[in-house]
């Protein structure tokens, strides 16, 4: 399986009715006053036992919340919710305690059986105020703060993500989430000046890219950590990066560019040979 694409396996198996009025999952929400999420950065783990094989076997997703963290001042906290997924094959007739014996373990940096290992932050914030949506309604089309990006990349990759790929996204992942679909939501309850890339459709895109790059060298990308920095927009275009991390050995510095040219997802990933 390529790198990646294991966010389009082991969706939340919620109905239609366990979804919050955005359109996300009860499963890691905190409840109120807590109600906007967004997808704030994680890591993924790919042991040198193997990937996962797309030949028909059984596998498994087993996930766990590792902590709960809120921060900042109070009446303007965020929650952070750390999640673990844990991904792995399922032996012929094996029964559900021993499959968590084998894949599941109590020591975060412990791999089991496990072929992926996934974390994934997810960032949680009270409902914006009339005046802060007026606010951020006024400034749509003010260029915000820009982060400046590392220099002199070693590959760039331009693309603009359409409707059309958000939607797919959307649906491949099992995300209803109303930011990446109703443009009238996330910019008169959220506050953004257009439909959001997916956090983990930007993890995709630097995962494939890179992996591509790599192929030319034999190498393969055995651990991965990204954060989001700031805001990617459908219908913008906006540019995947890479270069070997100065003075590290198979270690390269990835992020993505907005159409500014400003940092919006910076990322660093960890090879080794084939």
């Amino acid at each position: 399986m390529p790198a990646g694409h294991h966010l389009a396996y082991f969706p939340p198996q919620v109905t239609l009715s366990q979804l919050l009025p955005d359109g996300t999952d009860i499963l890691h929400s905190p409840g109120g006053p807590f109600e906007r999420r967004l997808w704030a950065g994680g890591s993924v783990r790919f042991p040198a036992t193997g990937g996962l094989i797309l030949n028909g076997a059984r596998a498994v997703c087993i996930e766990t919340i590792r902590d709960v963290i809120v921060k900042g001042r109070q009446g303007a906290e965020k929650v952070i919710v750390k999640i673990e997924r844990r991904m792995g094959v399922v032996r012929e007739g094996e029964e559900e305690g021993s499959i968590r014996e084998r894949i599941w373990k109590e020591a975060e940096d412990e791999i089991g059986h496990a072929t992926i290992i996934e974390n994934r932050n997810l960032a949680f914030m009270r409902k914006k105020t009339q005046d802060e949506l007026n606010f951020d309604r006024m400034n749509f089309d003010n260029c915000q703060r820009v982060i400046k990006p590392p220099p002199s990349p070693e590959y760039r990759l331009k693309i603009k993500p359409t409707r059309s790929l958000l939607f797919r996204f959307s649906a491949l992942t099992f995300n209803a989430h109303s930011i990446h679909l109703d443009e009238a939501y996330t910019q008169n309850v959220e506050g953004f000046r257009n439909l959001l890339v997916h956090g983990p459709l930007t993890l995709t895109l630097l995962l494939t890219v890179l992996e591509a790059h790599l192929a030319k060298s034999d190498h393969t990308i055995r651990e991965f950590d990204y954060r989001n920095v700031a805001p990617l927009y459908v219908d913008e275009p906006l540019t995947i990066c890479g270069k070997p991390k100065s003075g590290k050995e198979n270690v390269w510095d990835v992020w993505i560019e907005g159409k500014n040219g400003g940092l919006a997802v910076r990322g660093t990933a960890f090879t080794s040979p084939v």
